[in-house]
């Protein structure tokens, strides 16, 4: 019956090893979704800042052109 404790031992010392690298996999993808959450936020609050100055852009017209004069696309 040596042997069958030994088989248990073993199952049980694997179990934990997989447990422990669980673990540490899940405290990894907490801190990573941490980090994409800062992330995001700070895109967000981008974006918002640069919608707020397409807007005020759009507002301020430039008048009309010169004649005779083609736009710079042209």
């Amino acid at each position: 019956m040596g042997g069958a404790e030994g088989g248990m031992e073993g199952r049980l010392v694997e179990l934990e090893t997989r447990s422990a690298f669980q673990e540490a996999e899940i405290l990894d993808l907490g801190k990573l979704i941490l980090d994409q959450e800062a992330r995001i936020s700070r895109l967000e609050m981008t974006l918002k800042a640069l919608r707020d100055k397409v807007k005020d852009m759009s507002g301020e017209g430039l008048g009309p052109l010169p004649e005779g004069e083609r736009p710079p696309h042209y």
